[in-house]
């Protein structure tokens, strides 16, 4: 509740909010350390996703249970309905194994970027020098998918990010698949210099967004979107808190 307390004061200054009729929801999120975006700590999910997910319930009278699990149970427990809300989302994942169910997603929540970090070193020396990509379990590399399923780079997964970074700091692998402002993060969380590894804008990467999804709730999902334009200040201080902006 203190960690709330923030986001209530909050609201006495940007204004009330109609709310929808109060319920409880299970949000299916990730059961990875992703900070600053999401993480689960001592049980607890945390990060900028958390804060904003709260702050959105307190607006509706809404009570948000979180429900972490893998990067794949999460799909498919989210598609066989046992979830209410899924986040984060995105329309462009999984297409194939989402086929035949009407999706609805928010607007766009947060911006991110997935891409190629290699060692300072070799910044700039082309893709050629891949031939083992590591990346987090679950993940898809989809730039890279045309080379591995060619077989002109294999692929190396872990549940781990501060494993797949000593990984490419040791040449363990050439290079890992990741988004850059997460493994900075867990470079330093790991007692390692946070430009040990650095993103390579000169390598094929994502710029994308993530999403708030559901299969049964479009009407929470249309109040989210209007929590969103209505309270920008509050997701400039998230961003600024969490250093997203």
């Amino acid at each position: 509740m203190k960690a709330l307390l923030p986001i209530l004061l909050s609201f006495s200054l940007l204004g009330a909010v109609s709310p929808a009729p109060a319920e409880q929801f299970r949000v299916g999120v990730e059961l990875q350390p992703y900070l600053p975006f999401f993480a689960v700590q001592d049980g607890e999910y945390r990060g900028y996703a958390r804060e904003l997910l709260d702050a959105f319930a307190v607006s509706q009278g809404h009570q948000f249970t979180y429900v972490a699990l893998p990067v794949k149970r999460l799909l498919s427990n989210f598609l066989t309905g046992d979830l209410d809300f899924k986040f984060p989302d995105n329309p462009r994942w999984k297409v194939e194994q989402k086929q035949g169910q009407q999706i609805y997603y928010s607007q766009p929540v947060l911006p991110y970027t997935d891409g190629v970090l290699v060692l300072p070193r070799h910044l700039g020396q082309g893709q050629q020098r891949i031939k083992v990509l590591g990346t987090q379990l679950g993940f898809t590399p989809s730039p890279y998918l045309a080379q591995i399923e060619g077989g002109a780079m294999s692929l190396t997964q872990s549940n781990r990010i501060d494993s797949l970074l000593r990984m490419a700091i040791s040449g363990r692998v050439d290079a890992v698949y990741l988004n850059p402002q997460v493994a900075r993060q867990a470079l330093i969380t790991a007692g390692l210099p946070g430009d040990a590894l650095l993103f390579d804008p000169e390598l094929a990467y994502v710029d994308d967004h993530y999403y708030l999804s559901s299969l049964r709730h479009p009407e929470v999902i249309a109040a989210f979107d209007r929590f969103l334009q209505q309270h920008a200040e509050l997701l400039r201080r998230l961003k600024h808190k969490y250093a997203l902006e």
